[in-house]
């Protein structure tokens, strides 16, 4: 009897074990494979097919729950299909994209004691390694909280936000193309003073997003524009902004889909000037 029960509890250590390696190689391939969506510029045919991308990793995670890449590509896809193709759209669902976005980048930052269940900031200083994680969890709670400004959970988070933001300002300020400038620059921007907003700052956030390759991110110039430009009424600068994202060359290949997105969206806040200012 001993001797069966050994058996059997190696059989299953064994089948979890091939399931954990088979489940860390497909994330890995599904990882690996990410930058073929991110250099195509047709948006129908990412709109149409990497939200099933992202549910296939999802399925991946249940064989090895803990896998930091795997959670890390699933925090990046929800979200960034969110800010793509979804909040525009339709804001409810991209809310629920962004919280699912941030419930998987959660999960890696709680595990290494970074955030609190909560989501407090544990202020402990950031290591290279965990910018990626930190910046995608900041970037899901903004972009849930831009879309649900009477959700005082959801303001209240802001804080919160800010101080994880300036983590990994610290860790790794040029990770995502500065994208944590951009971010900061539109919080900051977003709010009005008496709730943190201070635009002086915001303006000094965006410039610096658009330093070095965050020049050639377009999403960094949107932002700065539908942000910060709208909030200082500062028409000329909402003009030129969006005008050189529309006249953008195509240099940053590598970010090809999410350029011609930042292009597609420029144009339509463009058709919404007259409303703005």
């Amino acid at each position: 009897m001993r001797i069966a029960v050994f058996m059997a509890l190696a059989a299953a250590l064994c089948g979890c074990s091939l399931n954990r390696i088979a489940a860390r190689q497909t994330g890995d391939i599904i990882r690996r494979g990410m930058p073929v969506y991110l250099e195509d510029g047709d948006e129908q045919t990412a709109r149409e097919t990497l939200l099933s991308s992202v549910k296939l990793t999802e399925a991946v995670l249940q064989s090895d729950p803990q896998n930091s890449g795997i959670l890390e590509t699933l925090a990046q896809g929800y979200c960034g299909y969110a800010f793509m193709f979804a909040e525009d759209a339709d804001p409810k669902r991209a809310s629920l994209f962004y919280k699912r976005g941030e419930e998987f980048s959660r999960r890696i930052l709680a595990a290494r004691g970074i955030i609190a269940p909560e989501g407090d900031f544990l202020k402990k200083p950031l290591r290279a390694a965990d910018a990626p994680a930190a910046f995608w969890n900041g970037f899901c709670r903004a972009g849930y909280a831009q879309l649900n400004l009477d959700d005082t959970d959801a303001i209240a988070d802001i804080s919160r936000i800010d101080a994880l933001l300036d983590a990994v300002l610290e860790a790794d300020p040029s990770y995502y193309y500065n994208g944590a400038h951009a971010l900061k620059g539109a919080l900051l921007a977003a709010r009005p003073p008496m709730f943190g907003g201070d635009p002086a700052q915001a303006r000094r956030h965006f410039e610096a997003a658009l330093s070095g390759p965050g020049a050639d991110f377009l999403p960094n110039k949107f932002a700065y524009a539908k942000t910060y430009a709208v909030r200082v009424q500062d028409a000329e600068l909402f003009d030129r902004l969006l005008k050189e994202v529309l006249d953008a060359y195509d240099r940053l290949p590598q970010q090809r889909l999410a350029n011609t997105v930042a292009k597609t969206k420029a144009r339509k806040l463009l058709e919404k000037k007259d409303d703005l200012f």
